[in-house]
């Protein structure tokens, strides 16, 4: 099954990452979201973009406890 999400520029990297770069199509949406489009292929493509928003999560709670 084709997904397509808008998510804001900040996420798409971790998303990238965690589905692998040569899996998902990024493109500009507006100036503070892109659209990111893959193939859900299996039970753990969910798995890959829960871990990846809560990588983003934690990375954020940390640099605002350094600052």
């Amino acid at each position: 099954m084709k997904v397509e999400l808008i998510i804001s520029k900040e996420r798409v990297p971790y998303i990238v990452e965690g589905m692998g770069e040569g899996r998902v199509t990024v493109s500009p949406f507006n100036e503070d979201s892109d659209t990111v489009e893959f193939e859900f292929t299996s039970q753990m493509d969910l798995l890959f973009m829960f871990h990846a928003g809560i990588k983003y999560g934690s990375n954020v709670i940390i640099n605002a406890r350094q600052k």
